[in-house]
């Protein structure tokens, strides 16, 4: 869905909203002014946002590449590895040098010690929390462990079966169930807000599901699309009223709910969102800002953090309106670097990725 005429506007939506929360999130310590007497209540999980749209998008292609051919053989996998890596490999490590970079300069926090290779890769939160450098990138590691992992075993399953529909909703259960049980096993730990985030919100092993829910979103509009679309209203409004009740209790209500089945209900409210958001294909606003966002928001989100820090760090507001300009300036920042990402690496690197597939040069059958 790169090409102009065949994006699609409630995606691109979605997608940007995702972005524009988690930076936000990031920065609400930038922003001067408080609104009193307005009832507290979380905000909405930006990661999350990605996850399950990323999970809908990558599983429609994977899905429909395997009803295409009847079979999913091992260079098909291998071809759908290559294109996903294309894709995020190299944003991922040119902002993980950036941040080394950083750190051993002093301008930004963080930590270079022994555990750095993990990040190379992707096990810097596998089954333990991390906590040092490149913060935002626990979500990543979450995504390329279920893109390596998903494909492998449905390779594997249907070496021994034709069944392909059966193995690709049974591959889809186990990814949802999975993390599901880890929680569960694992809801003994005794957290507080910190702990909760690193050891349940921030590890692989717990948050494989949310992925989940997007390709199983993407196996029911492919295969009940008629289920999909009739529904799609009363499917949006029930991801809402789920999405407004999660949000509105707070962590301390119930742990072991906010360990456990907090995160399956997140996901299963946001899948709900998608079909309607999927049927609105077109953006009418003039200049076309989702696009835009949508297209930048890969490179916002490794970008974000870094920036922060640097501005942070070199500024010192001494009034509400000096704050109101240095939270300006941020976001400002933020879009012009992504922009410049995005065109000069980001953009470079999907075109070679599209080259070697047409070519034919890289495990491609």
């Amino acid at each position: 869905m790169t090409a102009k005429d065949k994006r699609i506007f409630g995606l691109d939506l979605l997608r940007s909203i995702a972005i524009i929360i988690v930076v936000q999130m990031h920065s609400r310590e930038l922003f001067p002014f408080r609104l009193s007497g307005i009832p507290s209540f979380s905000m909405i999980d930006g990661v999350d946002l990605f996850f399950v749209l990323s999970g809908f998008l990558v599983g429609s292609m994977i899905i429909n590449s395997i009803d295409k051919k009847k079979q999913f053989k091992f260079f098909d996998m291998l071809n759908f590895l290559q294109r996903r890596w294309f894709r995020t490999l190299p944003n991922y490590f040119l902002f993980l040098l950036i941040n080394i970079v950083l750190i051993y300069f002093g301008l930004v926090k963080g930590e270079l010690n022994k555990y750095l290779v993990t990040y190379f890769v992707f096990f810097q939160n596998f089954y333990k929390p991390y906590d040092f450098l490149f913060w935002e990138s626990w979500s990543l590691s979450v995504e390329e462990w279920f893109y390596l992992l998903f494909p492998i075993i449905l390779f594997l399953l249907l070496t021994f079966t034709r069944k392909y529909k059966t193995v690709i909703i049974s591959t889809i259960l186990l990814f949802l169930l999975f993390p599901l049980a880890y929680r569960i096993i694992h809801s003994n730990m005794s957290v507080d807000g910190d702990f909760w985030d690193l050891y349940f919100r921030k590890l692989v092993l717990t948050r494989l599901d949310c992925i989940g829910y997007g390709i199983l979103g993407a196996y029911i509009h492919k295969y009940h699309e008629i289920f999909w679309n009739k529904y799609k209203k009363y499917f949006f409004i029930a991801g809402l009223l789920i999405m407004l009740f999660l949000c509105i209790n707070t962590i301390e209500y119930n742990m072991f709910y906010f360990k456990t089945f907090f995160f399956s209900l997140f996901g299963l409210s946001i899948l709900l969102l998608i079909p309607k958001l999927e049927s609105i294909k077109t953006e009418k606003i003039p200049l076309r800002p989702f696009a835009f966002i949508s297209k930048i928001s890969y490179s916002m989100y490794l970008c974000h953090i870094p920036l922060y820090q640097l501005i942070i760090n070199n500024s010192q507001p001494t009034n509400k309106w000096e704050m109101l300009l240095v939270f300006l300036f941020y976001w400002v920042s933020v879009i012009l670097f992504s922009t410049l990402v995005y065109k000069l690496f980001e953009k470079p690197m999907m075109n070679l990725r599209e080259i070697f597939s047409r070519k034919k040069i890289f495990l491609n059958n």
